[in-house]
């Protein structure tokens, strides 16, 4: 019996963990990585200062190093800094952890990531990405986890109140949830009228620290998803790998996405294209293999 609830218990969480979009973040072998594993083995006999904890942070995120990521990040906090930047980063890196662990570790760092971002909302109540970030988990997360429509609908009503953009992605994104689609489509087509009257589709769109990272990802996939606003979509995805290349999610699925886009919008040159370039990246990407079985 006890078997069979932590099957369930594990079940469930792997259901919240990589629910809605399935795109993973990019990865890295940090192991293999010679030079960053010399840095490693040359510090650990030297004492550390603030500038120090924060170089090696951001090297270990660089390297995709999660865990390590946050054990600088926390040592920074142990040595007296008091920044929303911190608790966001530590509270990012460790949501990146819990959807790669598909047992209780993953909910480990579920509760670690929340933890951060709520500290970083104590430091600054207007935090898009943190107020983003717990939104999504308190309306994905089981209630016997903690999650609660009621906590996911008020970080996401936050969010309206700062951020018009943001706020009606999230209202989208929670109708998407409880797949009331109707209205989802109808907050996502205001989300997207209301970016397009504030930013265009070029080099200005970095300019903007109101930007999120990964915000021009989210609105491509609601366009595959939805089927709406395809070019602007394009465009914005473009120069969302332009921009990051494979920081955020690895190229071939920033490929896939692109293709979907073109077959959506009828251009079977592009959608050939950019399938083949996302499966010359990978030829075992089943995502891409799936999509390009069912369009031939």
């Amino acid at each position: 019996m006890k078997g069979r609830i932590i099957f369930y218990i594990l079940l469930v969480v792997n259901s919240y963990l990589f629910s809605q979009s399935d795109t993973p973040f990019s990865s890295y072998d940090f192991n293999k990585d010679l030079e960053y594993q010399k840095t490693l083995s040359e510090i650990k006999d030297i004492e550390i200062d603030k500038e120090g904890y924060k170089l090696l942070s951001d090297l270990a995120y660089q390297k995709k190093d999660h865990i390590r990521a946050i054990k600088f990040l926390q040592k920074r906090l142990e040595l007296g800094e008091r920044n929303v930047n911190i608790h966001y980063k530590i509270g990012g890196n460790a949501s990146i952890i819990a959807k790669r662990n598909k047992n209780f570790k993953g909910i480990k760092y579920v509760e670690i990531a929340k933890y951060h971002f709520k500290k970083a909302l104590e430091l600054k109540e207007n935090h898009i990405p943190s107020l983003v970030a717990l939104a999504k988990l308190y309306i994905q997360l089981p209630n016997f986890l903690g999650g609660t429509d009621f906590k996911g609908r008020m970080y996401s009503n936050k969010l309206l109140k700062y951020d018009l953009i943001e706020g009606n992605l999230m209202n989208g994104f929670i109708f998407e949830i409880n797949k009331n689609f109707d209205s989802a489509k109808e907050k996502y087509e205001k989300a997207f009228e209301i970016f397009k009257k504030k930013y265009s589709c070029d080099q200005s769109l970095f300019k903007s620290d109101s930007l999120r990272k990964n915000m021009l990802f989210e609105l491509a996939e609601v366009s595959v998803r939805f089927n709406i606003h395809l070019d602007l979509s394009i465009c914005l995805l473009k120069k969302f790998i332009s921009k990051y290349n494979e920081e955020i999610f690895p190229k071939e699925w920033i490929y896939l996405r692109l293709a979907e886009l073109y077959y959506k919008s009828g251009d079977k040159s592009k959608t050939n294209y950019y399938l083949n370039e996302s499966l010359k990246i990978n030829p075992n990407f089943n995502q891409a293999r799936v999509f390009k079985q069912n369009i031939y």
